[in-house]
């Protein structure tokens, strides 16, 4: 009796394990392509040696079209994080682009914010970093009416 119970006791440990394992092993559907930054590089500096109290952000991306079809990319406006919105000096942080970028083709992209930093010391400024922390870009794709 005592070898049934624990002959049952395995057979539904067995079950319950493959049924876990079953559930676990879904199917991820990942969009292929799409608009993708590989690699970026930034830098901070004054203005100019004369005026201190403003700092430069200085940022370079290269954006990839992954995507079988052109992309027509009109601007790219990097995402600053909120604890510095209020120290931006830069009027428009929004880079016109006006590019098409074929598949599997990179462009690169500059820009560069202007950042109030009276009264923050090297060390202030440093803990405010990343500046920026996405990139939203504006593109227009046309699709063919053709099947």
């Amino acid at each position: 009796m005592l070898k049934k119970i624990f002959f049952i006791m395995i057979s539904v440990l067995c079950v319950f394990l493959f049924l876990i394992g079953c559930n676990n092993t879904k199917v991820h559907n990942q969009a292929k392509g799409g608009l993708i930054i590989r690699n970026w590089s930034s830098g901070l500096g004054s203005v100019n040696e004369n005026d201190l109290d403003k700092s430069v952000f200085s940022y370079s991306i290269h954006l990839t079209n992954e995507n079988e079809k052109a992309v027509f990319v009109k601007s790219v406006q990097p995402i600053v994080k909120q604890n510095i919105k209020n120290m931006i000096l830069s009027e428009n942080t929004s880079i016109a682009v006006n590019k098409t970028i074929n598949s599997n083709e990179t462009i690169e992209i500059t820009g560069e914010i202007i950042v109030d930093t009276k009264g923050l010391t090297k060390a202030d400024i440093v803990k405010l970093e990343p500046f920026i922390t996405d990139m939203k870009v504006s593109s227009e794709e046309t699709i063919s009416l053709k099947r």
